[in-house]
């Protein structure tokens, strides 16, 4: 069993998950004395974060995060394995909108550079469960990246963080669930159909919990499933009409208008989130069982996400 009393740890982004996971290691009871972290971002990032967003900069220096200057989607293999080579850790929190790929290269550099435990960027839902065709094949790349992990000689310590989706995104407009302009709440699949809900907050807080509990020796390889809370489609509209003090206009998008679009448009990434998530499988899954359920880790449920949030 090997124990690291002085971790070095990387993570890569410092957006909304980022940025919650960089607060949670900088402030875990579990940290050892002499944790360094750093995080990795665009070089033109890091030279104007400071005029861009002052908020976050005074933070991170707060917590006297340093800062690695990399562009990982143009960054040669080689170059990633020499950036990495210095760290305990990596975790990996900006995947979203990176190209096709990406994720792939920077979980081999991590694997090459001899780093000693990974968290990838796998925070969603269950792509073992997705699988890689589902939504015209738009999650292929993480189911793949599961099956690289478990290969047995792949020779590095990793657990995969499923938490469903960030509860911050049933009010992203563009993934087309809550309009709250026009008053309108859309049920992916149907009314009945459930989503697992997470705060970014909790998601960096059991990231932190895992990741310290691997670095002293304890835990094992493989997927925490974490939840906030699992709802149904109504449930959300149920809440919402209640914390505004009005109804609100319903509708279903259902499946099989979905899958019309896309054989119209084979390329509508929108319409892909939508079908899998209208589809149902692997977004969500009971509360008990979860790692923060057994740990006893407090986590904010739909309800208490919205009085404790701007939305």
């Amino acid at each position: 069993m090997t124990v690291y009393r002085c971790p070095s740890i990387l993570v890569i982004g410092h957006g909304e998950l980022g940025l919650a996971i960089i607060e949670a290691l900088h402030k875990s009871s579990s940290k050892p004395s002499f944790t360094s972290l750093t995080v990795l971002a665009r070089p033109q990032t890091v030279s104007s974060l400071q005029k861009s967003d002052p908020g976050k900069y005074s933070l991170l220096h707060k917590w006297n995060v340093q800062w690695l200057p990399l562009d990982i989607e143009s960054a040669t293999d080689d170059h990633l394995k020499t950036a990495f080579k210095p760290f305990t850790a990596v975790v990996y929190a900006s995947g979203m909108f990176a190209s096709a790929g990406v994720a792939t290269k920077v979980t081999k550099a991590v694997r090459d550079a001899g780093v000693k435990y990974y968290i990838p960027w796998q925070f969603g839902v269950d792509y073992d469960v997705v699988g890689p065709t589902t939504g015209g094949g738009l999650f292929a790349e993480q189911y793949w990246i599961r099956r690289l992990l478990r290969e047995e000689n792949f020779g590095m310590k990793w657990n995969i963080i499923s938490n469903g989706l960030f509860t911050s995104f049933v009010f992203y407009e563009p993934f087309g669930i809550v309009n709250k302009e026009q008053g309108l709440v859309t049920a992916l699949g149907g009314w009945e159909n459930k989503v697992t809900l997470t705060a970014a907050e909790d998601i960096g807080k059991v990231t932190a919990e895992v990741l310290f509990e691997r670095l002293s020796g304890k835990g094992s390889d493989g997927i925490q499933y974490i939840a906030g809370e699992t709802v149904t489609y109504k449930r959300i509209a149920d809440v919402l009409e209640e914390k505004l003090g009005r109804k609100l206009e319903r509708r279903v998008l259902e499946t099989k208008t979905l899958r019309e679009l896309l054989e119209r448009d084979p390329e509508n990434k929108l319409a892909k989130y939508q079908l899998v998530f209208g589809e149902g499988n692997g977004c969500s899954w009971d509360f008990a069982g979860t790692y923060n359920e057994e740990k006893g880790i407090r986590m904010l449920s739909f309800p208490e996400w919205m009085d404790t949030h701007q939305f």
